[in-house]
């Protein structure tokens, strides 16, 4: 039998023999404060009426799923949001808002309520419509997050919903 020595094959040397260079910590609070502050400008720029700011954090390849619609990649949203923003009566808020930062800080998920006033097109009033939406915010090549996916869901008014 024989003691006190071990061979180790050359690859695991070379994995444990060599450490990598370590990644700078993330900073998770920084990241989800730069995440809230994008949906803010978002929001201030949908209130001021400019479809291309408000859409100025979505990424290239960004889907948006919103009430029952198709799916809409950024052309189809972008020609959306400039509808809604033709609206005298729109205004956006949000609240409950949470963020949710990887541990890597390559993604984020932004979860809010909605609080929304449009005019209703088929009674001319200002109607409200509140809601569920959630952001999926990804790390681009560029090193910005910006926004990957998006669910923008309705609540049913009071009297109406899922029996």
């Amino acid at each position: 039998m024989m003691q006190g020595i071990w061979i180790l094959p050359a690859p695991l040397l070379l994995v444990t023999g060599c450490s990598a260079e370590r990644a700078e910590p993330v900073d998770k609070d920084a990241i989800a404060q730069a995440v809230k502050t994008a949906v803010q400008s978002i929001v201030d720029a949908f209130n001021a009426r400019d479809a291309d700011a408000a859409l100025a954090v979505n990424a290239p390849d960004t889907r948006v799923m919103s009430h029952g619609q198709p799916n809409m990649g950024f052309e189809e949203n972008l020609a959306t949001v400039r509808q809604y923003v033709s609206d005298p009566a729109v205004h956006l808020q949000v609240a409950d808002e949470e963020v949710d930062v990887a541990d890597a800080g390559d993604m984020a998920v932004y979860t809010a309520t909605y609080d929304w006033e449009f005019t209703d097109p088929e009674t001319g009033d200002v109607a409200n419509e509140q809601g569920n939406w959630v952001m999926v915010f990804r790390r681009q090549e560029d090193g910005s997050l910006k926004i990957y996916r998006e669910v923008i869901s309705d609540i049913p008014a009071s009297g109406e919903g899922v029996s």
